[in-house]
């Protein structure tokens, strides 16, 4: 550990407590002998100017603040661990968002370098054996999702010009009420007024957003659940239909170790595992069926099941 994060626990050891610290206390919490504890309270008064006293009758040391009053450690708020971690994620974020907040996470960025050099350590060391490998990632303008964020977190309906996945493109007024990052891409819950009714926008496929002086019609976090969590995948809406999902041993177990929907019921039938789930449309559905094709049976319903013989011998004529 090294001599900052040595200062940046004595302060949290202060900050934390309410009366006067014992130094023999203060050298357990460092794990150091008191006599290395006496001089890292010396120094961090007097090099660090905190406003430490000894109290004479509790026998320990404390800050010596007035109501309201704070006292910080300049640049040294998170030790080097801290700092390495935040490192990692911030590169995790960059690279998740491509465009999309990387001047702001850039100021960030710079600072954490600044502190990370301070103690000698390279934060390219860290960010460089960190991988992110996105699957169907789609292209998100960043004024688009500035625009839409903006909306959200001031309450203001906006308008859009929208291209859906038949590329039919039409004109939506929208209550914003969520933003989603889901399988790579953000979405947008929001109140539809056309259709009057909740539905999901992809953010990439916004073409246009137009800012309106109307507050935005906001829906209950229940009716929210009730729309979004009920039925399998971002496909929402109330569940209408039941998956019987029947999957074979070579992958049972893994399945089994996964959650598919909050409210998936299952049973083991010898070594196979049967897995029901409520949906309501089943394109996101049939997408991840597909994936364990050679290993898993549509039992149910019989719609799902011929929906899925239709994709097989549709991919299998590609190769007759």
């Amino acid at each position: 550990m090294d001599k900052f994060d040595r200062f940046q626990q004595l302060h949290r050891i202060f900050t934390s407590h309410k009366r006067p610290v014992p130094i023999a206390r203060i050298a357990e919490k460092l794990e150091c002998t008191e006599a290395n504890a006496k001089r890292l309270v010396h120094k961090l008064r007097d090099y660090w100017q905190a406003p430490l006293e000894y109290s004479d009758d509790q026998r320990g040391w404390y800050y010596n603040l007035k109501q309201d009053e704070k006292f910080e450690l300049p640049g040294l708020w998170l030790t080097a661990d801290e700092l390495q971690t935040l490192t990692a994620l911030l590169h995790i974020v960059q690279n998740m968002n491509q465009g999309l907040v990387s001047e702001e996470l850039g100021v960030v960025e710079k600072s954490i370098a600044k502190l990370l050099k301070a103690r000698h350590i390279d934060p390219a060391a860290i960010t460089q054996n960190i991988k992110y490998l996105p699957l169907g990632k789609r292209t998100t303008r960043p004024a688009i999702f500035t625009a839409v964020a903006q909306a959200l977190i001031q309450q203001k309906q906006i308008t859009i010009i929208y291209i859906d996945y038949k590329h039919q493109r039409s004109t939506r007024t929208l209550s914003p009420q969520t933003l989603i990052y889901y399988r790579e891409n953000w979405q947008l819950d929001a109140w539809c007024h056309m259709r009057q009714a909740l539905r999901t926008f992809s953010i990439s496929r916004i073409e246009r957003v137009v800012f309106e002086k109307t507050k935005s019609l906001r829906k209950s976090e229940q009716e929210l659940a009730a729309h979004f969590s009920g039925s399998y995948g971002i496909f929402a809406g109330q569940p209408k239909h039941t998956a019987e999902l029947l999957f074979y041993p070579e992958v049972a177990r893994e399945i089994a170790s996964q959650q598919w929907h909050p409210e998936q019921t299952f049973e083991w039938q010898g070594k196979n595992y049967l897995l029901r789930i409520p949906y309501n449309h089943d394109a996101e559905l049939i997408m991840d069926i597909l994936r364990y094709s050679n290993s898993v049976e549509v039992l149910a319903p019989r719609a799902l099941r011929q929906a899925i013989k239709d994709k097989l011998r549709g991919a299998l004529s590609l190769y007759s």
